[in-house]
C-alpha cells in the first residue's frame, strides 16, 4: 500500500462527536460530561484489496465546564478524551478516501483542550487550546450523516501537512477567532503546522517549531433567512514542503513554502418539510489543494440526506458521492518510479440512522468504490458495515 494512502486513511477520519459540538455550548448547568461509545462490523465482500471482516470501535469522553456559573459569564472550558482500537477496514478496501470515519492508530489519547471566550451580540468569541479544525471549519451539518471520511472534510485538505492538519485522530495547539455580522459569519485560525509526535503517532503532543511552522485557515459563511448556507475557505502552511517531481542542482527534491488551498461548501435549505428539523437537504463540496506538493489536486462531493422517514421522525436516510483526483505531479513521480495510477477515485455511499433509544442508535452503510485507491487492474469495491452508537450525559 503506498504510503500517501496510508497517511490519509488516518487523517481523513473525522469522529461523529465533533459534528455536536457547538460555538455556543453554554446552559444553565455547570458542568456537563458526555460518553459515546461507537462500534462498527464491516464486510468487504467484493473487490478492492481482499475480502474479510472488520470490527472497530471508538470511545468518546467529553468534559464541559460553564464559567457563567462562576462569575465568568462567555468562558468555557471543553476537554475531550478519546480511545480508539486501531483496526482497519481501509486496508482491505483499498481506498483512498478511507471508509469509516472511527479508522484510527491505536490510542489512548486527550483529543481536546480548549477554553473559548464568547462576548457581545451575535456568535463572537475566541478559542485557545488543543482544537480540532473539522469541529468548524470544512465542516457541513448535512454531511454528518455520512460515515466515509471525505464527507466529514475533503480529502484535499485532509491529505495535507507532515502529519495532516490538526484533525481527528491528532489534533494541535490553536487559536481561533470568530465573528459574525448578521446573516454573515468570518472565522481564521493559526494551528501548529505538525500535529502530535510524527514518530510516535499514538500520542497527543506539543511541539512548537519554527521548522514545522503553522497552519493558517480561514472561512467566510452567509445563510439566507430560509435556512440555506453558501461559504468560502482558504489554508496555508508556512514551512516548506518537497517538491513531488522538481530537484535542486544536488537532485534532492525542491523546497517550496506555497502549501495551500481552498474550498467552497453550499446547503440547501430544508426542503420538503414536513415540520420543525423533518425534511430534506441537498450539500455539495469542492476543494483545490497545490498538487506540486500534494497526491490530491481536487475533490468533488455531494449529496441528499432526509430527516424522518415515515411514521420515525428521527430516523435518517442519505446517499452521497465523493471525488478524489490525483494531480499530475503525482501521476508523473508514480510513473517514473514504475507505479501506474488512473486518474480518479469515485465512493458511492448509501446510508440509513435509526433512533432505537435516546441513547441507541443504529446505521446501516453500504459504500460502492469505482477505481479504489488510483489503481489500474483492482476491481470496484463493494463494503457493508452496522454502526452502533450507545451515549449517555450527566449535569450538575
Amino acid at each position: 500500500m503506498r504510503p500517501w494512502l496510508a497517511l490519509l486513511f488516518s487523517c481523513a477520519a473525522t469522529p461523529a462527536l465533533a459534528e455536536s459540538e457547538c460555538t455556543d455550548c453554554t446552559g444553565s448547568d455547570a458542568l456537563s460530561v458526555e460518553a459515546i461509545y461507537t462500534a462498527e462490523t464491516w464486510r468487504n465482500f467484493s473487490g478492492g484489496a481482499a475480502q474479510g471482516n472488520r470490527y472497530l470501535d471508538n470511545l468518546d469522553l467529553t468534559v464541559n465546564l460553564d464559567g457563567a456559573r462562576f462569575g465568568a459569564p462567555g468562558l468555557q472550558i471543553f476537554g475531550y478524551l478519546l480511545y480508539n482500537n486501531g483496526h482497519s477496514i481501509s486496508d482491505l478496501t483499498n481506498v483512498a478516501q478511507g471508509t469509516s470515519n472511527i479508522e484510527s492508530s491505536r490510542a489512548v489519547r486527550l483529543y481536546e483542550l480548549w477554553t473559548q471566550w464568547q462576548f457581545g451580540e451575535g456568535d463572537n468569541s475566541v478559542k485557545f487550546g488543543l482544537y480540532d479544525l473539522n469541529s468548524e471549519f470544512d465542516s457541513i451539518e448535512t454531511s454528518g450523516l455520512f460515515i466515509n471520511p471525505s464527507h466529514g472534510i475533503g480529502a484535499d485538505f485532509a491529505q495535507t501537512g507532515e502529519n495532516g492538519p490538526s484533525i481527528f485522530p491528532t489534533t494541535s495547539l490553536g487559536v481561533r477567532a470568530l465573528k459574525s455580522f448578521d446573516a454573515w459569519t468570518v472565522q481564521a485560525a493559526v494551528l501548529d503546522g505538525v500535529p502530535g509526535d510524527v514518530d510516535r503517532p499514538d500520542r497527543s503532543g506539543i511541539h512548537l517549531s519554527s521548522d514545522e511552522g503553522a497552519l493558517v485557515v480561514g472561512e467566510l459563511n452567509y445563510r439566507t433567512e430560509s435556512g440555506a448556507r453558501f461559504g468560502g475557505g482558504y489554508w496555508r502552511y508556512t514551512a516548506q514542503f518537497d517538491d513531488l517531481t522538481a530537484t535542486d542542482v544536488a537532485g534532492e527534491p525542491a523546497q517550496r513554502n506555497d502549501n495551500a488551498g481552498h474550498y467552497l461548501i453550499a446547503e440547501s435549505p430544508l426542503l420538503f418539510s414536513e415540520g420543525e428539523d423533518l425534511g430534506t437537504r441537498l450539500f455539495a463540496r469542492t476543494g483545490v489543494a497545490n498538487d506540486h506538493i500534494n497526491a490530491i489536486r481536487r475533490y468533488y462531493g455531494a449529496g441528499i440526506a432526509r430527516t424522518g422517514v415515515g411514521s420515525r421522525a428521527a430516523d435518517q436516510v442519505g446517499f452521497a458521492i465523493a471525488v478524489a483526483e490525483l494531480g499530475d505531479p503525482f501521476r508523473q513521480a508514480e510513473a517514473l518510479a514504475g507505479t501506474e495510477t488512473t486518474r480518479r477515485e469515485y465512493n458511492y455511499e448509501l446510508t440509513y440512522r435509526s433512533e432505537i433509544t435516546d441513547w441507541l442508535a443504529l446505521q446501516m452503510d453500504l459504500q460502492y468504490v469505482d477505481n479504489p485507491g488510483m489503481t489500474p487492474f483492482v476491481e470496484s469495491d463493494w463494503a457493508v458495515g452496522l454502526r452502533l452508537e450507545v451515549g449517555s450525559s450527566w449535569a450538575w
